[in-house]
């Protein structure tokens, strides 16, 4: 799952409708509509305060018959910033360290004073009223494609290492001041590049949420992979968040 630390390959699809014509040039540069669909799409996505920079909490996981439970303690903007303590002798399973460090990844945002990077140009080159225009990044060795509808990023396609992947967002809960989308529930599915054969794929829910400190946190998820005719599944319950700021931790010195 570490893939996943943001990861986001080429959509299969858009590969098989960009190259059926090989004299159509590839595009050189964006539209303004493609840039103001992204641009919305950004604000919309809902991430932490920028003053947060660290949080911790207690965790109760099960993967495959094989439970555990102890703590955990994120340092953001840090490599390797999380630990998972487990209570007893329970090994940490892999696949949910790699899952609880790329969820918390996704709502951290740019740190306070950081320049904002510019935008890569995009175009769009399907327009879908159903599942939202098909957005293209110009010029991205990783062939990224998006689609973005009623203001949300619903799908993100890539190529990464020989395999395409897709992340399907199919539900979202709303922030409590109603102005962002946090993804509840998405899928994420694998392709070896060169044959086209599905690989491996993944179903991820949330289920309630924690208002910790004014951020929101997920009370528990849920991981069902499915690869080689086998499944695979891992809970996760978490409680006691607690959400660090640089003042916070001023003040308790």
């Amino acid at each position: 799952m570490k893939r996943y630390l943001w990861i986001l390959g080429v959509l299969w699809l858009a590969g098989t409708m960009l190259h059926a014509d090989d004299s159509k040039p590839a595009p050189t540069k964006g539209d303004s509509r493609a840039a103001a669909l992204l641009q919305e799409a950004a604000k919309t996505r809902y991430t932490w305060s920028p003053d947060v920079t660290a949080l911790s909490g207690k965790i109760v996981w099960e993967k495959d018959g094989q439970a555990g439970s102890g703590t955990f303690r994120s340092v953001l903007r840090k490599r390797g910033g999380l630990t998972i303590t487990a209570e007893g002798d329970p090994q940490v399973p892999a696949e949910l360290k790699d899952h609880v460090a790329s969820m918390i990844s996704h709502r951290v945002p740019t740190a306070p004073g950081t320049a904002e990077r510019p935008q890569s140009p995009s175009v769009i080159v399907v327009e879908d009223e159903e599942r939202g225009p098909l957005i293209l990044t110009v010029g991205d060795p990783m062939q990224s494609t998006q689609r973005v509808k009623d203001g949300k990023l619903v799908q993100v396609n890539r190529m990464m290492a020989g395999k395409r992947f897709t992340i399907d967002v199919t539900e979202f809960e709303k922030s409590p001041d109603g102005q962002r989308v946090y993804p509840a529930a998405f899928t994420v599915t694998w392709w070896d590049a060169s044959t086209g054969k599905k690989i491996e794929k993944q179903h991820y829910t949330t289920h309630g949420f924690h208002l910790a400190d004014g951020q929101m946190f997920p009370k528990s998820e849920k991981v069902v992979s499915e690869k080689d005719g086998k499944r695979s599944t891992l809970e996760i319950t978490y409680s006691d968040i607690k959400f660090e700021t640089a003042q916070s931790r001023a003040g308790s010195k």
